[in-house]
C-alpha cells in the first residue's frame, strides 16, 4: 500500500469554489482502480491550501493507471481552474 499527499494551493477567494468542484471531482478518484481511500484536508494555517490524502493499492495503480485515464483528465478538468501553482505530490511507503 502507499499513501499519496498531494497539496493544492487554491487562488485566494477561491477555496470554496475549489472544494465544491472537489466534491463533484472526487468520484472519479474513488472509483479508480486501485484507490482504497480518500480524505481532503484544509490546512488551518494557510486556508487557501488543502492537502488530499489518497491511499493506493501501488504507487503503478496511481501513477501509471489513474493518470492515464479519462478519469484524471476530468478530474484535472474540474479541479485545475482553481490551482495557484502546480500540486506537489509525493507517495508514502513504509520502510
Amino acid at each position: 500500500m502507499v499513501t499519496e499527499l498531494a497539496t493544492f494551493r487554491v487562488r485566494v477567494g477561491q477555496e470554496d469554489d475549489f472544494y465544491r468542484s472537489y466534491l463533484a471531482a472526487r468520484p472519479y478518484l474513488t472509483q479508480a482502480t486501485g484507490c482504497m481511500s480518500v480524505m481532503m484536508y484544509r490546512v488551518h494555517e494557510v486556508s487557501s491550501t488543502f492537502v488530499l490524502c489518497a491511499e493506493w493499492n501501488s504507487v503503478e495503480d496511481h501513477l501509471d493507471r489513474f493518470r492515464s485515464s479519462d478519469a484524471y483528465v476530468e478530474w484535472r478538468r474540474l479541479l485545475s481552474p482553481y490551482f495557484d501553482g502546480d500540486p506537489s505530490v509525493i507517495h508514502l511507503v513504509e520502510p
